[in-house]
């Protein structure tokens, strides 16, 4: 190194000689882009000096630090930006984190640790699989294992590498989430009794800086939070390694390049078993890379009023799916009353991405298959009656179903079918579900249609996609309708997607499969079927969509009225083509504070409500009767009697089991996995 300064040391003194002697030509210099902070710069003269200087002045680097790093080295007030490339440093975090409080202080008792990714009943959900415990030894062995200061020398033999020098970051997390406040203090402390010169500060960013400081890979560990869309490990492996958080962390090229190859070959092979043997290889490497370390599945704690029957809790479901249920007292046996937090955004299949504007659209709009029972794995027909695939796994024939209606009086044809996988596919754009139709159809990492007209540099800009040839829009759009072939005497549609898809069922079962009527939509605003015209609809927002507001589907409910803020109200179909709602009335009454909520249920004003983990001691006290899940079997045994309740126990010792029922009035639903989970992740080179 020495010997290259001294070279260029001579090197730039003869330069400036020279440049002494001749005339300089003009030099256009290439925009800089302005740093966020101003750069430290050595002075530079204006003239060259009589004599050469013994070494030449350099110019220092820019340094913008990063806030969340101290002093962004490895001197014991900091860390380096690279800190977290070093699988030891990220096996030493994982193995000093302890589920186990999270279990009893968050979830009081009614979580469990979660070993991979994948959820249970996925292809890949493995309980035998690789995974980290809480083991500060463990934790020890690997920082002393770690080399970050890159000089090939183990940590615990240098005295100037992380185990002798110590480390100081900060773990933000977003202001008001408490969980996620409580996985950093816990991270904190464990870390400090590993090594006191290990320093983790807690620190709580607004939910904006936080979000922002994640899309910008500068947070050095993180929580990243994941409800799935469907039930298939596809939707929790892509997003945790090539997909959305994988990006905010950094991963490596070679390391992306890794999981790749596993998700496309899981997310191609139709048969479970095959693909969950691809995922347990992948179980392996996230574990063997210590990517980051999922941290629990919380379990079911759903109340109801016991004259509830036939509710089918299936937690894949926006909510309730309503048509079964049964209502045998309470004050208006005709009217199925659910108090609720959370309010529609938008009744556009379309464009619905939220859990409450989902739950109207799956009780209004129907979809080709909807899921059997409680099962998050098993389809049943519904708007095809039967359906075929290719051999190799790439041509789906759907029949559809005869004499369906929709509410306002159309028939579903074939061609409603075609048409609505056609303007969601068209519609596209990010705050929609439509990423996950679009990698069926268009190819993996194709997630917009945007990326067929123009590589996405249009991407969720309406303004900049028409700005595009007209040729190209057209010939986007054509491809879009080539995957969709129609045959009306034969009744079915032909769907031809980019490769095989494992989950494709479960994906056309969610809200966004939905059916429309497209003489209706065209009637009322939408898009006219035509290619020249479907720019002018993409990337709508809920704001601007005139579905947002109306609904017309062919389920066993439609729409009486909705008006935000207060109520969503439905009302039984007459002419469904099924078997008809059990109950003439559904009012879903949005009511954002806890206290008035529980005060419905106490006086039967509501036959269930939402009720936040922290406020369950207060509703566990109304339990008569509890279901437990058996995971065996993936359903919930008949409800027992519940002799008493002591809130000062966690979990199921709360609840005494006996034999002779009482008079409290609530069923309580416990113990099945849910279907969202937190995963610690590490950035790999902080920004």
């Amino acid at each position: 190194m020495r010997k290259l300064q001294l070279f260029v040391a001579v090197l730039l003194a003869l330069t400036l000689v020279l440049g002494a002697c001749t005339t300089q030509a003009p030099v256009t210099e290439a925009p800089v882009e302005e740093p966020t902070e101003a750069p430290v710069v050595a002075p530079v003269e204006t003239e060259a000096p009589t004599e050469a200087p013994t070494e030449a002045p350099v110019a220092e680097e820019p340094i913008a630090l990063n806030p969340y790093l101290g002093s962004n080295k490895l001197d014991g007030n900091g860390a380096p930006a690279t800190f977290f490339d070093d699988v030891h440093i990220r096996k030493g975090f994982s193995y000093a984190f302890d589920w186990q409080t999270v279990v009893d202080e968050i979830y009081q008792g009614e979580a469990v640790q979660s070993k991979v990714l994948a959820l249970v009943g996925m292809p890949g959900y493995d309980p035998e699989a690789p995974y980290y415990t809480f083991d500060l030894e463990k934790a020890a062995e690997e920082f002393k294992l770690a080399d970050v200061d890159k000089d090939g020398i183990p940590a615990g033999e240098d005295p100037d590498d992380v185990w002798e020098t110590g480390f100081r970051l900060q773990m933000a997390y977003n202001t008001g989430n408490t969980t996620r406040q409580i996985y950093a203090e816990i991270m904190q402390a464990n870390l400090a009794a590993v090594n006191e010169k290990f320093v983790v500060e807690v620190l709580g960013l607004p939910w904006p800086a936080y979000l922002a400081a994640q899309r910008a890979h500068k947070i050095p560990i993180m929580t990243a939070g994941w409800q799935e869309d469907i039930h298939d490990a596809h939707n929790w492996y892509q997003p945790y390694t090539t997909g959305t958080y994988g990006a905010r962390q950094n991963l490596p090229a070679d390391i992306k390049a890794q999981f790749k190859a596993l998700l496309d070959k899981g997310v191609s092979l139709v048969d479970p078993a095959a693909r969950h043997a691809v995922y347990q290889q992948f179980n392996q490497l996230y574990y063997d890379l210590a990517v980051g370390i999922p941290v629990v599945l919380a379990t079911s704690h759903g109340y109801e009023q016991k004259w509830i029957e036939n509710r089918v809790l299936n937690p894949i479901f926006s909510g309730e799916y309503y048509a079964p249920m049964e209502k045998t007292g309470g004050a208006d046996p005709t009217t199925i009353v659910n108090a609720s937090m959370g309010d529609t955004d938008t009744l556009d299949p379309a464009l619905a991405y939220d859990t409450a504007s989902g739950e109207i659209i799956q009780n209004v709009y129907e979809t080709l298959v909807f899921y059997d029972g409680i099962a998050t794995d098993k389809f049943l027909p519904q708007l095809a009656d039967s359906w075929t695939v290719s051999d190799d796994g790439t041509v789906w024939t759907f029949h559809i179903r005869e004499g369906v209606k929709f509410h306002a009086g159309g028939d579903l044809t074939p061609s409603d079918v075609a048409y609505s996988f056609e303007r969601g596919l068209l519609q596209g754009g990010y705050s929609s579900p439509q990423w996950l139709l679009a990698e069926p159809f268009f190819g993996v990492g194709m997630d917009d249609i945007t990326g067929l007209v123009d590589e996405f540099a249009s991407a969720d800009s309406r303004e900049t996609l028409i700005a595009n040839p007209a040729d190209k829009l057209v010939a986007a759009c054509e491809t879009v309708k080539s995957k969709f072939v129609v045959d009306d005497a034969a009744g079915t549609v032909t769907m031809t997607l980019a490769q095989p898809w494992g989950p494709f069922l479960a994906t056309i079962a969610q809200s966004w499969g939905s059916i429309m009527d497209e003489q209706w939509v065209a009637e009322n605003g939408g898009w006219d079927g035509s290619c020249d015209t479907w720019q002018n609809y993409y990337a709508m927002v809920s704001a601007d969509n005139p579905f947002s507001p109306i609904a017309n589907g062919t389920g066993p409910y439609m729409l009486d009225h909705w008006t935000p803020g207060e109520e969503t109200v439905l009302t039984r179909f007459d002419g469904y083509w099924g078997t008809p709602a059990k109950t003439e009335r559904v009012a879903i009454k949005i009511i954002s504070e806890f206290g008035t909520r529980f005060a419905m249920l106490q006086a039967g004003e509501a036959d269930f409500i939402d009720v936040p983990v922290e406020q369950r001691p207060q509703v566990d006290e109304m339990v008569g009767e509890i279901a437990i899940y058996d995971p065996e079997t993936n359903m919930y045994k008949a409800p027992v009697p519940v002799c008493s309740v002591n809130v000062d126990l966690l979990g199921l010792d709360r609840f005494e089991i006996c034999d002779t029922p009482n008079d409290m009035p609530l069923t309580l639903y416990y113990g099945r996995p849910g279907l969202s989970q937190d995963v610690l992740i590490y950035n790999f080179l902080v920004e």
